[in-house]
């Protein structure tokens, strides 16, 4: 499990917190786009060739978002990251991100 690049991390919080992109469809399109930066930039086309159109969530938002979760000293924890809990991970349905506290010594 690798380090996410700031862009990534802003393209998964952005990509979960999009309409229509729960738990299942995030790990969907994960997996066929190989990173949150492409699923998001092939949404828009997804969606027209099922004659919709489709805004992702709106950047100013994560941005203000990230920004509260700082001001809290949380951080946000991806599924796949190492101190992800393992039990968590097991569900079908665990959230691909959430911010958390920092942990107490």
């Amino acid at each position: 499990m690798s380090e996410l690049s700031q862009a990534e991390a802003f393209a998964r919080i952005r990509l979960i917190r999009s309409p229509n992109v729960g738990p299942a469809t995030y790990a969907q399109l994960l997996r066929r786009f190989g990173s949150a930066v492409e699923a998001l930039h092939a949404l828009p086309d997804l969606a027209r060739r099922g004659g919709k159109t489709y805004r992702a969530a709106d950047s100013a938002r994560i941005e203000n978002e990230i920004a509260a979760v700082r001001r809290i000293d949380a951080r946000y924890l991806f599924h796949d990251s190492a101190d992800y809990p393992p039990l968590l991970r097991e569900m079908e349905s665990a959230p691909p991100c959430s911010p958390c506290a920092a942990m107490l010594p």
